[in-house]
């Protein structure tokens, strides 16, 4: 039994909802199946990991203590059985821990019953629990279009005058389905740019001049995700930046931690484009102030912890942008919120770069030589620095030692992405080809340059032309 699927969700629940549920099991309301029961307490005996040999159909068959001689039918009925029990007490869990949905579910109840008295009380208090919700985000305009068309159901509907419930609830419904689809353009638009695929987003532009009425002028979901989408339709235009986050500054209030958090990593998004494809390097500092943001306001971990890579993204942005001190404490003061599992490589390869970027090469030396690269996205990012490193400091014999095992590690493995392969190959030919050329030569660096693929075909283009015109204007 430890493969199936009701031993699999019974590891999923907590300590608290084991009891609860056990508790469940022997009201006679939900279960009158004494069986049910015994088989519970005794799969419930090996909590929480259920690998036991005890829970093996042979041993479950002989331990349980059911009314009748049990067979592997009857413990399959068994366990069929139980796990409807246990999916209606998910249901049922769900349900009490959902204020809303008991506001509502008590009002249609009362409204069924024809209480009239206990109808108007739970619909007034229905009515209060929507206005004092803290947002006013799509979820909130979600459950005011279930609301109106709860009321409207209980309305006249035959009514020869104009019926003022169903007004509302139609114009509930116009601005639910408007945040909604321009919500769903942003998820879309920023995929689309993200990872160069498409998709189909109907109705787009009849949407975009709905919202841009002044009915919903003042509804804050249709606002900022209007202006999200024709951010990320137009990443040649900067100014619509600068007024989505502007919008979103202005409006959070309205919004909970988790869509704050989704606004501004659409920014942070729309700052890579503006850097990667336009090369606008003033966004490297509008990438680093929203960062600093989502730090300042704790929107920024996720379960305590800072992901690796977005560590490292802060760290790239910081040293590219010159604030030197910041980064540096930076580095030491979200070092113990990274993932322990990541947390040793992490910090020393950005501590590297920071020294690199300081002209430390010591001690960025030092702290590569520290990272452990069984990663092999990591490897190559760790090579690539210590290569410029070499390159740097002119360790010529280490650099073309260094330069051939990377070759050969690049021809060896077949893990990395063939793309970002072709390109670190091309990075480490023409890197070799340059330290190869006699000091003095400019004929021959000048040659070089010129035969430099585009930054698309290799990595680290600028920086190694920025190495050869140093050699040049020497």
């Amino acid at each position: 039994m430890t493969d199936s699927k009701l031993i699999e969700l019974f590891r999923s629940l907590t300590t608290r909802q084991r009891s609860r549920f056990g508790e469940f099991l022997e009201s006679p309301y939900f279960n009158k199946s004494g069986d049910c029961i015994r088989l519970y307490r005794h799969i419930q005996k090996y909590a929480p990991d259920f690998t036991h040999a005890q829970l093996s159909k042979k041993a479950v068959l002989k331990k349980l203590d059911s009314e009748k001689p049990p067979d592997e039918k009857t413990l399959a009925y068994l366990a069929g059985k139980l796990m409807q029990l246990a999916e209606t007490f998910l249901t049922i869990e769900a349900m009490l821990s959902d204020e809303w949905r008991r506001q509502m579910t008590l009002v249609r109840q009362y409204r069924e019953l024809n209480l009239a008295r206990h109808y108007r009380s739970a619909r007034a208090d229905m009515e209060k629990y929507l206005e004092k919700l803290p947002h006013r985000n799509i979820d909130f305009y979600r459950e005011q279009l279930f609301a109106e068309r709860l009321l409207y159901d209980h309305s006249d509907r035959n009514q020869r005058g104009f019926n003022e419930q169903l007004q509302t609830s139609a114009d509930a419904l116009d601005i639910y389905y408007i945040a909604e689809k321009l919500r769903y353009a942003c998820e879309m638009l920023n995929y689309e740019a993200v990872l160069n695929i498409h998709y189909r987003i109907a109705y787009l532009e009849d949407v975009l001049n709905w919202s841009a009425g002044e009915a919903y002028a003042q509804v804050p979901p249709i606002q900022v995700y209007r202006c999200l989408v024709l951010m990320l339709r137009s990443p040649e235009e900067p100014a619509l930046f600068e007024k989505a986050r502007e919008l979103i500054a202005k409006t959070e209030q309205h919004f909970s931690d988790a869509e704050r958090k989704q606004f501004y990593t659409l920014l942070l998004n729309y700052c890579t484009r503006r850097i990667n494809r336009f090369g606008d390097a003033r966004f490297l500092k509008e990438h680093l102030e929203i960062n600093k943001l989502l730090l300042q306001n704790g929107l920024m971990l996720e379960d305590g912890h800072i992901p690796p890579w977005d560590y490292t993204n802060i760290v790239a942005a910081g040293i590219k942008t010159e604030q030197a001190e910041w980064t540096r404490q930076f580095i030491e003061t979200y070092r113990s919120k990274l993932p322990a599992q990541y947390a040793d490589n992490t910090y020393r390869y950005n501590l590297a770069q920071y020294h690199y970027f300081m002209k430390n090469y010591g001690d960025a030396q030092h702290s590569l030589l520290q990272v452990e690269t069984s990663d092999v996205l990591l490897n190559v990012t760790v090579r690539s620095l210590l290569i410029k490193i070499y390159c740097e400091t002119e360790q010529d014999e280490l650099l073309h030692s260094y330069l051939e095992a990377t070759r050969i590690f690049l021809h060896r493995n077949q893990l990395l992405d063939p793309q970002l392969k072709r390109q670190m190959q091309k990075f480490v030919e023409f890197t070799a080809k340059f330290g190869k050329v006699m000091p003095g030569d400019r004929e021959r660096f000048h040659e070089l340059l010129a035969q430099l693929p585009p930054a698309s075909e290799m990595m680290h283009r600028e920086w190694l032309a920025a190495q050869i015109r140093s050699k040049v204007e020497r």
